[in-house]
């Protein structure tokens, strides 16, 4: 009998030590987009002309206590359209980011890498579609203040390859409101370089400020 209690005490006290390290969280965002510089896919060329778009942005993460296997973190920017020159381009984006979080206290830092993959469509004299899958290196860090819910959150995205290169940084700062919930603002900055690889050439940037809400288990 004894051994049965001890046995359904350490049962418990493990599952509580799992939940304390299990983590998993999502958000949605409302994000408001500009594009400057030039887009060419195949014949369709674009200058864009600055005007700020509307989309969404979405993100989900897993964090677990189980040794080398690493953490997982989903986005997705919905479908966003960017116009100039009279063309203009689509552009959805789906990041799937497996990493390892290296510090875990007020302050947090995760390594890891993305298969970033973009899927477009270009709208000119012809319509035509494109799927792109980008490999980058993901850094991600957050600074609690404590005793007061709020913390300043970023991450970096980036790859550089024979004068290629694609860069997507975020910054927000959050604030918790009840119960895991909390609302956030911040700024998204993405700039592509690309001299004729997957079929485009491309010199533009897309940047914009995002609001939205979270929640975290």
């Amino acid at each position: 009998m004894k051994k049965s209690a001890l046995l359904a005490l350490s049962l418990m006290a493990a599952n509580a030590s799992a939940a304390m390290i299990l983590g998993f969280g999502v958000e949605a965002d409302y994000l408001a987009p500009a594009a400057t510089g030039d887009f060419k896919y195949n014949n369709t060329a674009i200058a864009f002309n600055g005007t700020t778009e509307r989309g969404y942005q979405i993100g989900a993460y897993l964090e677990h206590p189980i040794p080398l296997v690493p953490n997982l973190r989903l986005d997705y920017t919905s479908d966003v359209t960017f116009s100039g020159s009279n063309n203009n381009v689509s552009l959805n984006q789906l990041d799937v980011t497996p990493y390892y979080e290296i510090l875990d206290n007020i302050v947090d830092l995760d390594i890891g890498v993305t298969a970033k993959t973009i899927s477009g469509k270009t709208k000119g004299n012809t319509e035509e579609t494109f799927n792109a899958v980008i490999p980058m290196g993901y850094v991600g860090a957050a600074v609690m203040v404590p005793g007061t819910g709020f913390n300043v959150e970023g991450s970096v995205k980036y790859i550089s390859f024979s004068g290629d290169s694609f860069t997507d940084a975020r910054i927000k700062a959050a604030l918790d409101i009840v119960a895991g919930l909390q609302v956030h603002a911040g700024y998204r900055y993405e700039a592509l370089k690309l001299d004729n690889r997957f079929d485009i050439k491309a010199d533009a940037n897309f940047k914009g400020p995002f609001v939205g809400l979270g929640y975290t288990f």
